[in-house]
């Protein structure tokens, strides 16, 4: 039977209907129950006014390095400073404020939104001497982390907590203290590299509120500040595209130009691409196939000596499948090198083709003169040979660099050689062998083309090695007058030679194939890094396939990777050796819910931006010499599209009119605001537009047009210009300028994203993900139901409200929920910094310890029921992270107006008793709902008051 897990408060928030699909239609309510009192709005408690001598003398406020200002609207206020000496911690202020002693108390901060800078640190609340919540991506976040953007301009905010039960029950005040703490880096390996210290004053904090409902309702004099009047961008404009383009084009000759081994695979896929860009200088460029060639070897040699180069490199997850990317952008122009020996092989000869530049080769004269050069435009295969021009008399030439070692036995030497007025035996091919002194042994051994004037023939001959000699030079020599050009030379050692070359197209083939066989076995389950690792693996295949490989999986198993990763298929997991399955989340998970967001674990706002990864799996699927896929094109559209969903409308930095992605229900977010967004926002590998170019589904290519409209577009490039320039980076701006010419022109349908004013109000819910998005006119609304509960029930959920006036309230707030027990409970650990593990890093279960006296938890010894996973999910003790074991079967949340109830269960109806809510309507429909109402299986219900 279910559990019910009821709370005292519970949400008062946005509500609409919905059922599966795009944007859901209300489902059907029932009529005719008698209508019920509206329940008042909840005012606070009690109320700390900053910087007002009555209130704090009456909350007996004391303060440690604070001072008194007038800020935002002429608000009076406090700012915690940093100390004298060097410290993460800096001022605090403590007041008694009046709680709940028999239901939930919440405490809400109010802030000044204009505010912005990562100096100002963060302020952490305390009750009783105990940490509220953790700093860091914990259920209960601390009161506020500023970021480099401002969160509301020029309006105030309000950010609510709840503090446990036990700690309010049968008590009329409780201390509560807010200290103001420096930056934390969230992936730093040190504790003293994850924790700043604070180098400047916090926020203003204007006001102090304790309150019983999860809804703060405002006081009339309650200054908030209005919203300001949106303004269009004029500034950068189209500029910014011209100045990226001469960048990447600069970059791409520079990596033409190279005359050694590019060793990042970035760099390696930016080189690649351009030659096939015609805006680019490489593009089908004969220099392109051969430097990538070097770099491959050099990468070779590089993964030969330190495993790390594939197990843990920058490339993480992807391991040497970028690789396989390289060789499909160049699958013609690399054939021809594929079977000569690798640079820097100690066996065989370097560069026989004279492909790569005259490396492996010097310019010899041995007597008179003339002159050697590589010349592309004669050249028996590839692109190229060696030429050599002697006017009158002498003997000149090449030779190897180097001494190459030979085995006993009979080697069998050969060249191509085209002649031009050449005497009888001037062109020829030289062999001189040495002993392991350096030592000539015997004389030369010559291989003589025709006389005359002729196109390329094949000169071979046979020779053995001396009893005495270990090393051969190789040379290519014209005696007397005329023109030789020489390409395609072989060196054939005898069966058995312990000297054979290593060849590039079995030393590539080892690389992708260990790459594959590695990380097949070490999936990881989160979407945005399963999708990477499937895309390497995906890649190493068809790497495979193109170097004749027999172990080659073929074109179907190497897809379904990447189906399986962005939800098309179930996910299994990692491998066994044998290539069984683990299937650590049974048979049946998907990592993509049936609407199209990621499920990591629940909705996540940054990570989930998985746009320049499904640009890279468009890429490596079709766009690259692959497969006409319409059921991964129509997918990979879908999630771009719901995507949608979660960027709404707020100003940029500078105050003008722009979409922002929703992070503040995001599970794995702590930068607030989110980064402005339309179709695709600023990552280290993806930037706007070029999702939308490479989909061309027209609702999607509008989305970008309007970053265009709102000239948006060229302000979030020029912050990707503005990071620092790497292999990395070029790459993500190499196709921006093809990108802008394609969405400048491109036909679209002329919709605008759904949260865009003006546009009609919907309702989104995703119950695999327990999210919810509300458009109601102009008011805002989204709620993430499951809400980092990551090992069991915490009846906890996360709200991002924006009402019509533009205030902003952020939460997270108590709700009721249903779920199928397992019988199992975790109690929540005496953690402050994390409330998660990370096995894969030397860090302690729950993160760094903060510096200084040791801290304690508010909600430790919390019990978190564990929810039942699937039957065939393989058991996990309490304690470790789960998808399932937080997971309730139904959600009730009451916020404000708003009541929502979300049934994520596929097989149970739940009922909602609404007598309490008071008359309210369904939305977006509108229609009346009283009473009680059926939730079916895999719907929600929103409804709203007013």
């Amino acid at each position: 039977m279910p559990t019910n897990y009821p709370r005292r408060s519970i949400l008062r928030t946005a509500a609409a209907t919905a059922a599966g699909g795009w944007l859901w239609q209300a489902s059907t309510l029932d009529a005719g129950a008698a209508a019920h009192a509206v329940p008042a709005e909840a005012g606070p408690r009690d109320t700390l006014v900053l910087g007002n001598t009555a209130s704090e003398r009456r909350h007996t406020l004391t303060s440690t390095r604070s001072d008194l200002i007038s800020g935002g609207l002429g608000q009076s206020a406090r700012v915690l400073n940093p100390g004298d000496a060097a410290s993460f911690w800096g001022g605090t202020l403590t007041a008694q404020m009046a709680c709940n002693p028999s239901g939930d108390t919440y405490v809400t901060v109010k802030l000044w939104g204009s505010d912005s800078g990562a100096d100002l640190g963060r302020l952490q609340l305390f009750a009783d001497g105990k940490q509220v919540g953790h700093f860091h991506l914990g259920a209960v976040d601390p009161l506020d982390i500023a970021s480099a953007e401002p969160r509301t301009p020029e309006r105030f905010y309000f950010h609510t907590l709840p503090l446990p039960l036990a700690m309010t029950a049968g008590k009329k005040t409780l201390s509560l203290e807010i200290r103001s703490t420096g930056a934390l880096s969230g992936y730093a390996t040190t504790a003293t590299a994850y924790y700043k210290d604070k180098v400047g004053p916090s926020r203003g904090i204007y006001r102090l509120y304790t309150h019983d409902e999860p809804y703060l309702a405002l006081a009339p004099d309650d200054v908030t500040g209005v919203m300001p009047e949106p303004a269009t961008r004029t500034s950068p404009g189209k500029e910014v595209v011209e100045r990226i383009n001469t960048r990447v084009n600069a970059q791409v000759a520079t990596e033409m130009a190279r005359t050694t081994a590019q060793l990042d695979l970035w760099y390696l896929d930016f080189l690649a691409r351009a030659h096939g860009m015609p805006s680019t200088p490489a593009y089908r460029s004969i220099a392109v196939a051969p430097q990538i060639a070097r770099s491959l070897d050099g990468i070779y040699w590089k993964y030969t000596a330190d495993a790390a180069v594939m197990t843990d490199s920058s490339q993480q997850w992807m391991g040497l499948g970028r690789a396989g990317l390289v060789l499909l952008c160049l699958s013609d122009s690399i054939q021809p090198l594929l079977d000569e020996p690798v640079l820097g092989s100690p066996y065989g000869l370097t560069n026989p083709g004279f492909e790569i530049g005259t490396t492996g080769w010097r310019p010899t004269t041995w007597s008179g003169s003339g002159t050697t050069a590589r010349d592309t435009t004669v050249h028996r295969s590839g692109n190229a040979s060696a030429k050599i021009t002697i006017p009158a008399s002498g003997t000149v030439g090449y030779s190897t660099s180097v001494k190459i070692p030979v085995d006993q036995g009979t080697y069998i030497y050969g060249a191509w050689v085209k002649t031009e007025n050449v005497g009888t035996d001037s062109a020829y091919l030289d062999v001189v062998f040495h002993d392991a002194s350096g030592q000539q042994v015997g004389s030369d051994n010559k291989g003589y083309a025709a006389g005359g004037t002729h196109d390329f023939e094949h000169v071979t001959f046979a020779c053995a090695t001396p009893a005495t000699a270990t090393q051969v030079t190789v040379s290519v020599r014209l005696s007397g007058a005329g023109i030789a050009w020489f390409d395609d030379l072989t060196m054939t050692g005898p069966d058995g030679s312990a000297h054979a070359p290593v060849v590039r197209r079995a030393a590539w083939t080892r690389m992708l194939l260990d790459s594959r066989e590695y990380w097949r076995r070490r999936i990881p389950q989160y979407t945005n890094q399963a999708i990477i690792c499937a895309i390497g693996l995906y890649l190493a295949d068809r790497g495979l396939t193109l170097l004749g490989s027999d172990a080659a999986w073929g074109e179907r198993r190497a897809r379904d990777y990447i189906y399986q990763s962005v939800g098309l298929a179930p996910w299994l997991g990692p491998e066994e050796e044998d290539g069984t399955p683990t299937k650590p989340l049974g048979s049946s998970y998907y990592q993509v819910s049936k609407n199209g967001l990621s499920k990591e674990l629940g909705y996540v706002g940054n990570y989930g931006e998985l746009q320049e990864w499904l640009s890279m799996v468009y890429d490596a699927v079709i766009g690259i010499g692959g497969v006409d896929d319409n059921v991964l094109r129509d997918h990979l559209s879908t999630m771009a599209k719901t995507r949608a969903v979660f960027h709404y409308p707020a100003p940029d930095g500078d105050g003008y009119q722009a979409m922002r992605l929703e992070s503040v229900v995001g599970w794995r977010d702590t930068e607030y605001p989110g980064d402005i967004a339309y179709d695709e926002g600023n990552k280290w590998d993806g930037h706007p537009l070029h999702l939308a170019t490479l989909l061309k589904d027209a609702d999607y290519t509008s989305y970008a047009r309007q970053s265009l409209t709102d000239n948006q577009v060229f302000h979030v490039l020029d912050q990707a210009a503005a990071l620092t320039a790497s292999a990395r980076t070029n790459l993500n701006l190499l196709s921006v300028a093809d990108d802008y010419r394609y969405i400048a022109a491109a036909p679209s349908s002329g919709a605008r994203m759904p949260m865009t004013p003006g546009e009609p109000d919907f309702v989104f819910s995703d119950e695999e993900t327990g999210v919810v998005a509300v458009k109601h006119g102009s008011e805002i609304l989204y709620v993430s139901l499951y809400w980092r509960a990551r090992w069991g029930i915490n009846c906890l959920a996360r709200i991002h409200h924006i009402a019509a006036d533009g205030i902003e309230r952020s939460a997270t707030v108590w709700q009721d929920v249903k779920y199928q027990p397992d019988g199992r409970s975790f109690a929540e650990p005496d953690w402050t910094n994390w409330e998660f593990t990370v096995g894969d890093l030397d860090i302690p279960d729950g993160g760094f310890p903060p510096p200084g006296p040791a801290l304690h938890q508010a909600f430790a010894g919390q019990p978190l029921p564990l929810a039942k996973a699937p039957g065939d999910v393989p058991p996990r003790a309490p304690g470790v992270e789960s998808p399932f074991a937080g997971r309730a079967s139904f959600y009730r949340c009451q916020y404000g107006p708003y009541l929502i109830a979300m049934n994520t269960s596929s097989d149970r109806t739940y009922t909602l008793d609404t007598r309490n809510f008071g008359p309210s309507r369904s939305l977006p429909t509108g229609a009346r709902a009283v009473g009680n109402l059926r939730v079916k299986p895999g719907t929600t219900v929103v409804l709203r008051r007013g």
